[in-house]
C-alpha cells in the first residue's frame, strides 16, 4: 500500500502532525500561563472604547507598513518569488514609509517553524531548503494545514484573545526593530494576505492599546472572521478576486460575517463606511492568476500594487483624497 519506508514515515508524520494541530490551543495557553500577571499587554494602557474616534495622524509622523503573509509560510523570510517581487516594488513606491516584511505571525513566540523545538523541526527545515518548485506537495500541504490551525485559534472566541495578544507582541517587536517609537503618533498599516488578514485583524485589538497612532488594514484575499480588532481599525480595504472562493467561504463559515449578525465588528465596520470591498475581475487566490500573479494586462500584481498604494495615499489625514476605490 505504501512505497517502502518513506511512505510509512510520511504516514507517521502526518498522524503526529494532526495530533499536534488538534492540540494547537495548548501552546497558546502555555505561553499565557508563563507570563507574569502585570506583563500582559492590554494592562499597559486602557484600550479605547468601541465607537471612540481613532487617534489622528500627527503632522510629520512616519508610517509603518507591516506585511503578514499567508498560511504557506515557514518564517518571515520564506516569501514566494511573487511576494518578494510585490514587496520589493512596494518598498520602492511607498515613499518615506517603513516596510516591515520579516515577521512570522503563526506562532505565539513569533519563532519560525525552522526554530521550532518540536518533532517536526527536521521536516520544516527540509522544506525550507528545497527549491520552491521542487518542494514535495505533501509537505507544502502540511505547512498550510499547520498554519491554518493557528489561524483558527486566532478566530476562536475562547483561545483567540490570548493568541492575538501574542501576535500583537510579535508585531510590536518588529515595529520597535524598524524604528517605531512610543509617542511618535506614527500610523501603522497592516497588510494581510489570505490568512494573514485574520492574524492582523485579531492583533489590532491589542495593538490599539500600545500604539498612539491610527491603525489601518489592507486585506489581500482576506480569509478572516469578525474579530473585535476590526472595531479598532480606522480603515479596512478588502481586496478580493472575483474568481477567489476562499474569502467567500470564510464569510459563509463565520457567523460574525453574516448579515443577521448586526452587532458584529464586521457589520459595524461596513455600516460605518470604514470597510471597503475592492473587486478584481478574473483574479484567483494564488498562482499566476492570483493577486500577486503575472496574468492580465496590466499584470495582477501591478493592479494589486496600485490599489495598495492608492489606499495608503487615500487614508484619512493624508493630503490626497481619492475615493474611487469603492466598488
Amino acid at each position: 500500500m505504501f512505497d517502502g519506508a518513506l511512505g510509512w514515515i510520511l504516514v507517521a508524520g502526518l498522524a503526529a502532525f494532526l495530533i499536534a494541530s488538534v492540540t494547537a490551543p495548548l501552546a497558546t495557553l502555555a505561553w499565557w500561563a508563563g507570563r507574569p500577571e502585570d506583563d500582559r499587554p492590554w494592562r499597559v494602557r486602557p484600550v479605547h472604547k468601541r465607537g471612540e474616534p481613532p487617534a489622528p495622524t500627527r503632522p510629520g509622523a512616519p508610517r509603518f507598513i507591516v506585511y503578514l503573509g499567508g498560511v504557506n509560510t515557514l518564517d518571515g523570510d520564506s516569501h514566494t518569488d511573487r511576494e518578494r517581487r510585490f514587496l520589493d516594488a512596494l518598498g520602492e513606491t511607498c515613499g518615506e514609509a517603513v516596510l516591515v516584511r520579516d515577521l512570522f505571525p503563526y506562532a505565539v513566540t513569533g519563532e519560525p517553524l525552522l526554530h521550532n523545538p518540536g518533532v517536526f523541526r527536521w521536516m520544516w527545515r527540509a522544506l525550507r531548503a528545497a527549491p520552491e518548485a521542487a518542494r514535495p506537495l505533501l509537505l507544502d500541504h502540511l505547512v498550510n494545514a499547520r498554519n491554518f490551525f493557528q489561524m483558527l485559534v486566532s478566530a476562536d472566541r475562547r483561545y483567540g484573545p490570548v493568541f492575538n495578544t501574542a501576535v500583537a507582541e510579535v508585531i510590536l517587536d518588529a515595529l520597535h526593530g524598524a524604528g517605531w517609537e512610543p509617542g511618535s503618533g506614527a500610523a501603522v498599516t497592516l497588510i494581510g494576505y489570505s490568512g494573514g488578514a485574520q492574524m492582523a485583524a485579531g492583533a489590532a485589538d491589542y495593538l490599539d492599546a500600545q500604539l498612539d497612532g491610527p491603525i489601518d488594514l489592507i486585506a489581500l484575499g482576506g480569509v478572516m472572521a469578525s474579530p473585535d480588532g476590526l472595531a479598532r481599525l480606522r480603515r479596512i480595504d478588502h481586496i478580493v478576486g472575483a474568481r477567489d472562493g476562499l474569502p467567500r467561504m470564510a464569510a459563509a463559515g463565520c457567523p460574525g460575517r453574516w448579515p443577521s449578525a448586526v452587532g458584529s465588528a464586521w457589520n459595524e465596520a461596513r455600516r460605518s463606511g470604514r470597510l471597503r470591498r475592492i473587486v478584481f475581475d478574473g483574479v484567483r487566490h494564488a498562482g499566476a492568476s492570483g493577486y500577486l500573479g503575472e496574468a492580465g494586462a496590466p499584470a495582477n500584481w501591478e493592479r494589486t500594487l496600485d490599489a495598495v498604494c492608492e489606499a495608503l495615499r487615500d487614508a484619512p489625514g493624508s493630503r490626497e483624497e481619492k475615493p474611487g476605490l469603492n466598488e
